[in-house]
Formats: C-alpha cells, sequence, structure tokens
C-alpha cells in the first residue's frame, strides 16, 4: 500500500491500513497531513484482498437480503454496497 500525498509518496506500507491505523501511523511519524488529503493505492493483490475481506463484511450479508425479498430496493442496497468497496479498493489499469 502506498500513501500519497498531493503526488508525493509519503509513506510505503507492507499491509493494508483503516483510516485510524494510517493516522497513528501518520502521527508515530512525526507527519502532520489530515487522512482526508492523502490518496491510497494497492498492488492489485492488497487491493482483491481487502475487497474480498470487505465484501464477507460488508455486501455478503445484503445479497443475501435480496436473494431472499427479490425487491429492487435490497437489490440496488447490495449494488451500491459492491461499488463503494470497490471505489475503495480500486484496481490500477
Amino acid at each position: 500500500m502506498l500513501i500519497k500525498h498531493q503526488g508525493q509518496l509519503v509513506a510505503s506500507v507492507g499491509q493494508i491500513l483503516d483510516s485510524d491505523a494510517i493516522a497513528s501511523f501518520l502521527l508515530q511519524n512525526e507527519v502532520d497531513i489530515p487522512v482526508s488529503e492523502l490518496e491510497l493505492t494497492y498492488e492489485p493483490s492488497e487491493a482483491l484482498s481487502a475487497r474480498k475481506d470487505a465484501y464477507k463484511l460488508e455486501s455478503d450479508s445484503l445479497f443475501i437480503e435480496w436473494q431472499y425479498d427479490q425487491t429492487d430496493a435490497a437489490k440496488q442496497k447490495w449494488l451500491s454496497k459492491v461499488e463503494e468497496i470497490k471505489a475503495r479498493y480500486p484496481l490500477l489499469a
């Protein structure tokens, strides 16, 4: 995982960190940059692994709910969550 600010590399981390862990990492290394201003870049294998974990935790239950309900609203809720996860862990082209 690469952490960048305004196109400049701030850190290269060997694992995917959540925003709290990134904030802690920055604080420990005396880097005064708000997490909201950072650009996070993942290796394809990291992004795929993070997506898989997020799907299990966040979207699989929504998929099952849609399969049970068969409503457009339930389907859209599931698809929206999948898109959110993909946006959070993008695959570089």
